[in-house]
């Protein structure tokens, strides 16, 4: 573990967020501790690391925030297709939606379909969408 000091541009960051490499420390970490003068504590255990970025970086999530992500994501990742995991995240997706302190995760999840799909070039078979952002029709 190691202590640094956090730049003004990062005086938002939380516990478990991702710090990739820090001055001469080239391994990446999370920080565990937030102190009052400024700085924070940085460990490097790999455990660590994957129990907050098991699936993504989800640095500016609360502690509770990354693992609930994480717990949506291990449901979703059960199943063994790229596409049923796709429709399994949407379906996740549209319930974190519709709650009122959900938008952080919201949106981590969207951003995670969108890497799976990327990956798999696989789209849902049924999703929710805004009306007003439809075109063409």
């Amino acid at each position: 573990m190691m202590t640094m000091p956090v730049p003004k541009r990062n005086a938002n960051m939380q516990i478990g967020d991702y710090v990739p490499k820090a001055g001469i420390y080239t391994n990446p970490g999370v920080v565990v501790e937030k102190k009052e003068d400024g700085t924070v504590v940085v460990d490097t255990d790999a455990k660590l690391i994957e129990r907050y970025h098991k699936y993504t970086n989800t640095s500016g999530l609360t502690p509770e925030e990354k693992t609930r992500f994480n717990s949506i994501m291990d449901e979703v990742m059960e199943a063994q297709d790229d596409g049923e995991r796709i429709n399994r995240l949407q379906e996740k997706i549209d319930m974190v939606r519709s709650e009122p302190n959900g938008k952080k995760v919201f949106d981590t999840l969207v951003n995670q379909q969108s890497m799976l799909i990327r990956y798999s070039k696989a789209l849902p078979r049924v999703f929710s969408y805004d009306s007003q952002k439809i075109t063409g029709y």
